[in-house]
């Protein structure tokens, strides 16, 4: 052993002589100088490259090996990342692997050079491993204060690119966009080099263009983790550089950033206001609205807030939300279905809404103690300043409603100032969670995902409901709203235009959009369709993103960013012609 080099045990016992092991600054002047890459570390030891081979996994797996390299990243009470520069690169191998001792992992230093000995193997379960040296015996710490090695890399990298590099330091010197935030309260995010992304079925058709895209999406970005967390910025959001150590987070790999990045972003932006004679229409995904008790107490809840503070400052962001909003007309999804009663879910949210600027608000009670078997419903609220609701609530049941999507609730309303009637109807179609392993609604992995036949079949036996409703009202004027959990070019969103409904946001806002945010990806969940005979009074429809790009559970900059993880569709209305019916 080397004079200067210290030895360390993995063994339990030894862990504490981690805090007082000799390091570089005690060693003679016979000490190497590390300054390009030549090592201290003299025993014979296996190029990394070669544990590594040109394969998804080690060549070597299970056998014993010695190594050295440099200490380039440690992950607290896991391990850390070793990459070697004195022995010859191999094309296609990565020369950096990772090293599994939590005790270890609090006795080195970035930049150390070291040498050790231990088991080859693979952590993890899918065909994405981590190469890495378990049962250590030794560890020699031959040299410090290192240059650490640095390998500039470009997006978009396939699978195998990305298998060369693993474990090693890396340097991405190109414009950069996030595309992801949704852990960003832990430090994580995903960066892409083609701006951000979009859910390929939102984008292409379903089958073999939405798999081309998949794989184009997942080449082109890269999961990223922050050293410290930080300040809250949004999707959309650009650096100009990365760099750190392409380590693996036990899902996939991941660049374990060596600094904060310098994020540019927009301010959000404030919503235009509704003109004077407009009836503006909302269509809101609450994520899980659930009161408890609805006196203070009953949490957690089953899918809402775990504690009645939890719950205060979700009702404060929605009042927030809806202050801005100013909605005459409110559609909601994922309120709790625990009927209408002065206790219920849809009491408090109607209290809410009564706070945010008018007073006048009613929501339509379909009786009974809720809406079908599901723990969530759909609602509507309305101003009765502005409307009037005309004869009785109506839902459809059917099995297509049963234990699938939710059942949709219709009610027919009358513009006060004009005497215009018009029919609305809320939805909220079946996930695409929860997948049956086979069978019709199992996923055909075309990108429409599991369950699409049940949101089909949901919408076709509505189509002609609400046209029957609306016929026997003497309208032609339907607008449908909703989160139809289908993306844009998906077989539901087709067969309501195949029915004759109008987009009503691709219409007026053009395309493209997104509501919601997918695994760093965008697309539409959420929309309003119109019948022909209402498109004309239809002066506006958006959707307002203050939801889908900002992360949860960090202070934001505005008080009403991020009240759900849907962003609020927005139709405005004005009807023109005075009339006492259509």
């Amino acid at each position: 052993m080397n004079s200067c080099c210290s030895s360390i045990p993995t063994r339990p016992g030894w862990a504490g002589l981690a805090l007082g092991m000799v390091l570089l600054g005690a060693c003679t002047d016979s000490t190497p100088v590390l300054d390009s890459g030549a090592g201290a570390c003299h025993s014979v030891a296996t190029p990394i490259a070669a544990i590594q081979g040109s394969g998804y996994q080690s060549p070597l797996l299970g056998s014993l090996q010695t190594v050295h390299g440099t200490v380039t990243f440690i992950d607290p009470g896991s391990g850390f990342y070793l990459e070697d520069e004195m022995s010859a690169p191999i094309p296609g191998s990565s020369s950096a692997l990772f090293v599994s001792d939590r005790v270890l992992a609090g006795a080195v230093e970035t930049g150390q050079l070291v040498e050790l000995n231990g088991r080859v193997s693979e952590l993890g379960k899918h065909k994405d491993t981590l190469t890495a040296l378990v049962d250590v015996t030794g560890l020699e710490i031959c040299g410090g204060d290192a240059a650490l090695p640095l390998t500039p890399v470009r997006l978009p990298m396939n699978s195998k690119a990305r298998e060369a590099l693993e474990g090693m330091r890396v340097s991405l010197e190109q414009a950069l966009t996030v595309t992801d935030v949704y852990n960003l309260a832990r430090g994580e995010l995903t960066l892409t080099s083609s701006g951000v992304l979009r859910v390929p079925t939102e984008a292409v058709n379903p089958g073999s263009k939405a798999r081309d895209l998949e794989r184009s999406n997942q080449n082109h970005s890269l999961t990223a983790l922050l050293p410290v967390s930080g300040a809250a910025f949004p999707v959309g959001a650009s650096t100009r550089s990365a760099s750190g150590v392409l380590g693996h987070n036990s899902r996939g790999q991941q660049l374990f950033l060596d600094s904060t990045l310098a994020m540019e972003f927009d301010r959000p932006g404030l919503l235009p206001q509704a003109g004077e004679n407009t009836i503006r229409v909302v269509n809101s995904n609450l994520l899980n609205f659930f009161n408890g008790d609805g006196t203070g107490g009953g949490f957690p809840t089953e899918r809402g807030a775990a504690t009645a503070d939890e719950f205060l400052a979700q009702t404060a962001r929605t009042r927030a939300a809806m202050e801005q909003i100013q909605p005459d007309l409110l559609a909601v999804q994922e309120l709790e279905n625990d009927g209408f009663g002065s206790r219920s879910a849809a009491q408090s949210l109607l209290d809410l809404l009564n706070n945010t600027g008018h007073d006048d608000w009613a929501f339509i009670s379909a009786g009974g103690e809720g809406i079908g078997g599901d723990v969530i419903t759909v609602g509507l609220f309305y101003r009765q300043q502005v409307l009037q609701a005309i004869g009785p609530a109506r839902l459809l049941d059917g099995s297509e409603f049963r234990g699938l999507s939710r059942q949709p609730l219709a009610q027919l309303f009358r513009d006060s100032r004009t005497g215009q009637t018009f029919l609305v109807a809320v939805n909220h179609l079946k996930s695409k969670g929860r997948c049956p392993d086979s069978g019709e609604n199992s996923d055909r992995e075309d990108g429409q995902g599991c369950w699409n036949p049940a949101r089909v079949a949901a919408v076709v036996a509505q189509i002609p409901w609400l046209e029957g409703l609306a016929r026997d009202a003497g309208t032609g004027k339907i607008l449908v709203l909703g989160d139809m959990n289908a993306w844009r070019n998906e077989d539901p969103i087709r067969q309501f235009a195949d029915s004759g409904f109008i987009d009503l946001v691709e219409l007026r806002s053009g395309l493209p959009q997104h509501s919601f945010l997918y695994w760093g990806q965008t697309g539409t969940l959420d929309y309003a369709f119109a019948t022909p005979a209402l498109v004309n009074d239809v002066k506006a429809a958006m959707i307002w993103n203050v939801n889908a790009n900002w992360p949860a559970g960090m202070e934001l900059p505005l008080p009403w960013l991020r009240a759900s993880d849907h962003d609020p569709v927005i139709v405005d209305l004005e009807f023109n012609q005075t009339a006492t019916s259509d």
